[in-house]
């Protein structure tokens, strides 16, 4: 089930990166335009959204989940709730479809937020949306009806909805601290105070195994910071390979959950550690530790939790207005009622 609810973050992640649209539940009777009738997902605000539009980024999550996950994706249970899981496919077709809505929402502020495009700005879409175009096969041009018009409008909302996105939550100046994000990376080299069978059954050593365990640890100890002459590099890893302590790792975590790990008094000793350096042979309720501090304030971990709270905050605090705004702009909205399935599935997943 982690794993699974792993992919459903990604999934949403995705879909918010990517911001979609669709739209229509009828198909027009007649061309306005001069060009064949399009097949219509759902109607939003009075327009309407072809399956050409929706095939665009529809096509594009779908290659990118069997790249990474494989054709199978699509028959996972994903869990939505702690009781209650649902399918991917079902789950991915509807979460596309409010993606769209949501950049339909924020394109049409554009106007109350200055947002518009340059002219280079403008010439930039139309080449990405021309390499896309070229990408597709004139199967897929047919059955989903897309032209390159529909494309540079896809384009061209997306990079809109998206500026307007960011214009609203710049105003509320969230920021989170590297205190707030740390993220400490170390290797923890433990000769365990007990066994488990293969059972499952856990075992507490003995005062005099306990004894042995610590003589061990001692010795992996003077090991790493009195390497002998002449026998190489000897790295903590390796350590633990020799000595069969198979539960040591490296662990990449908050201050809050060293110290749930390893109690206040540890988590303190671990903090008055340099970047490089070992502990000495500490005890818990668990082992005999030795810590190898590889960097007190990871950046790249640290980086990419910041990056993940702030997004987090701004989501939150976008939510307030995307609520109020999706009302007024079509009160009657919904998936169940509004997205013709049939036409939906004429993008096959």
């Amino acid at each position: 089930m982690q794993k699974k609810s792993k992919l459903r973050n990604i999934i949403l992640a995705l879909m918010l990166i990517a911001a979609m649209v669709l739209s229509g539940c009828t198909r027009t009777d007649q061309p306005t335009d001069g060009k064949k009738a399009q097949d219509v997902v759902f109607k939003f605000a009075g327009e309407e959204v072809s399956l050409g539009e929706v095939y665009v980024y529809a096509n594009t999550i779908v290659e990118q989940y069997e790249k990474s996950y494989g054709d199978s994706v699509w028959g996972m249970e994903v869990p939505v709730s702690e009781t209650e899981t649902e399918n991917m496919e079902a789950l991915t077709r509807k979460d596309i479809i409010e993606s769209i809505v949501r950049v339909k929402v924020l394109y049409s502020k554009a106007g109350e937020y200055g947002i518009k495009l340059s002219a280079d700005e403008e010439d930039k879409i139309n080449r990405q949306a021309e390499a896309f175009y070229k990408n597709l096969t004139d199967k897929q041009l047919e059955e989903m009806q897309l032209d390159r018009e529909i494309i540079v409008k896809v384009f061209k909302e997306n990079e809109i909805a998206s500026r307007v996105y960011n214009k609203v939550v710049s105003s509320a100046g969230i920021e989170v601290s590297d205190e707030d994000a740390r993220q400490t990376t170390f290797y923890d080299l433990v000769f365990e105070k007990y066994t488990v069978s293969g059972d499952g059954k856990v075992k507490e050593l003995s005062e005099d195994e306990c004894k042995v365990q610590y003589d061990r640890a001692l010795q992996a100890y003077n090991t790493l910071v009195n390497p002998v002459s002449g026998s190489g590099n000897t790295n903590i890893e390796g350590l633990a390979e020799f000595y069969g302590a198979s539960d040591s790792r490296y662990y990449t975590v908050s201050p809050s959950k060293i110290k749930e790990m390893y109690g206040s008094e540890i988590c303190e000793m671990l903090y008055s550690l340099e970047d490089g350096s070992y502990s000495l042979v500490t005890e818990s309720e668990y082992g005999y530790h030795i810590f190898y501090m590889k960097a007190l304030t990871d950046r790249d971990a640290t980086d990419e939790l910041k990056e993940s709270e702030i997004s987090t905050k701004e989501r939150n605090y976008f939510s307030a207005y995307y609520e109020k705004w999706l009302k007024e702009a079509d009160p009657g909205y919904s998936y169940d009622k509004s997205v013709d399935k049939d036409v939906y599935s004429k993008i096959q997943f």
